[in-house]
This record gives C-alpha cells, sequence and structure tokens, in this order.
C-alpha cells in the first residue's frame, strides 16, 4: 500500500477528515515557501499539496497563476522542489503531495522523477492534464515504487470515465466541484454531494473536493460526504497579500484555521 492510502486508513479509523492545503513552491521566495511549508505541518493540516510550478498553467484561475510565475522568477524548478523536500520531509508530520503538469515530469524525466519522489519521502502525484487513458505506462513506474497516484474528476466527467478514474487512483481522488479554473466560486454543497455519492457507489475510495472552497460553511457542509477539502487559492491569495507583513508568520495559523476550526 502507498503512504496515501494508509494514512487515509488511519484518518477513517480515528473518524477524521482530511483538511488539505495547496501552495505553489517558490511563492512567495523559495526560502519563504519553505518555511510554510514547515509552519503547515504545525497546524491541523491533513496533507500538503506541494504546486510545481509551470509557464502555461491552464487549470489555474489567476490568483494561483501569478503566483507560479513569481515562483519561475525566483527560481523554482523540479531539480530545486526536491532539493528543499529532501530538507524538509524529514520534519514534517504530515504527508506531503506533488501537484504538476506533465510537461515538467515529462522533460526531467518520468522515471527518474518517481524515482527522485520515493527518495525523498513524497507521498503521492497528482497530475493535473494526464488524461487516465494515457496514463498506464505512468501508473505502472509509480506503483512499482508504491507511490500513489491521485486523479481527478470533474461534474461533466462520463460515467464510463469516471470509473475508469476511480479504479486507477490509489490514495484519494479529487472531486474538483467547479468545471473551468481554480479562484474563489459559487458552489452547490448539494450537487456535489449527490455526484460524490454517484462516485462512491463505482469505488470506496476516498474523495476529497477542491476547486472554489474558501469559506468555512461550504467546507463543513462538503465534508458532510467526503473525506477531505482542498483549499488553495484563498490561502495563495492571503499569502501575496501579506508575506511582506513583520507578523505574517503569527496570523497565517489564524486564517488557515478559520475553515476549519
Amino acid at each position: 500500500m502507498g503512504k496515501l492510502e494508509v494514512y487515509f486508513d488511519k484518518l477513517r479509523e480515528a473518524n477524521k477528515k482530511a483538511f488539505i492545503v495547496y501552495v505553489p513552491f517558490g511563492f512567495p521566495t523559495i526560502k519563504l515557501s519553505e518555511k510554510i511549508i514547515q509552519l503547515l505541518s504545525t497546524l491541523k493540516v491533513a496533507l500538503i499539496e506541494i504546486g510545481l510550478p509551470f509557464s502555461d498553467p491552464l487549470a489555474d484561475g489567476p490568483i494561483i497563476e501569478k503566483a507560479t510565475q513569481m515562483a519561475l522568477k525566483e527560481g523554482a524548478t523540479t531539480e530545486t522542489l526536491f532539493t528543499s523536500l529532501k530538507k524538509l520531509i524529514p520534519g514534517l508530520t504530515i504527508p506531503v503531495v506533488i501537484l504538476s503538469y506533465y510537461n515538467p515530469i515529462y522533460v526531467f524525466g518520468v522515471k527518474k522523477f518517481l524515482r527522485r519522489c520515493r527518495e525523498i519521502g513524497v507521498a503521492g502525484v497528482m497530475i493535473v492534464d494526464l488524461p487516465v487513458e494515457e496514463a498506464t505506462l505512468y501508473i505502472k513506474e509509480a506503483r512499482k515504487l508504491d507511490l500513489d497516484t491521485v486523479f481527478f474528476v470533474t461534474p461533466t466527467t462520463e460515467e464510463k470515465r469516471a470509473e475508469k478514474i476511480m479504479k486507477a487512483s490509489r490514495g484519494f481522488v479529487y472531486y474538483v466541484s467547479v468545471t473551468g479554473i481554480t479562484g474563489p466560486k459559487n458552489l452547490s454543497p448539494a450537487k456535489i454531494l449527490t455526484n460524490i455519492r454517484s462516485l462512491k457507489k463505482i469505488r470506496n475510495i476516498p474523495v476529497c473536493v477542491g476547486f472554489g472552497i474558501h469559506r468555512k460553511n461550504q467546507v463543513r457542509e462538503i465534508l458532510k460526504g467526503c473525506e477531505g477539502i482542498i483549499v488553495g487559492s484563498a490561502i495563495v491569495n492571503y499569502i501575496a497579500k501579506y508575506s511582506k507583513d513583520k507578523n505574517f508568520f503569527k496570523k497565517l495559523p489564524s486564517y488557515i484555521k478559520r475553515f476549519y476550526v
């Protein structure tokens, strides 16, 4: 079993839900992003989703796109990400998942990328733009190393394709709450929960919901029918606004806790 599978089994046994935070690596600087990752590990965050910056992030809204562009200017690369995570992961108390587009992984070398993930203790990888139909070889290599692969399901995913995604995913499935790009949205928790129930009939794997979640009441309602919530743009936006504040690292925990406390 992969690390994510084991971790979500433990959460289930403890009757706990996963509050997951997304942060882009290298934003606003590499040094500050390392400190943010360390801070997240001290809070009641279940999992850290670290974004590997890419120059053409088609699924990202303006908040995350701007952040990733800043990260690239700061020197964030696949290699610098691995260097930082090798240093950070031994001191973290929660799993780390890398979220990436396929191009940086392909350029780095798929087998090399997965080996490095395994060597430094990454729990799993989420690839935004790798269709499950084209992921057979990737999945095979990842499973050899017990690295979990998380795929995405959207509200418009057809049933047959959803079946493939649910069966191919390990650790959890990322349910995209709304179509379109990341960023604050007007969500319908009732509709989201209905869709998740349909997915659970295919396979009872943990489902975590992301995209557009920016209020505590959304978190509370959606968690009634899934195993986890992913918050990204709202936290990235806060970092963008206040990272230069001298009390930033004292204030950030309070902002993050407002989503789940």
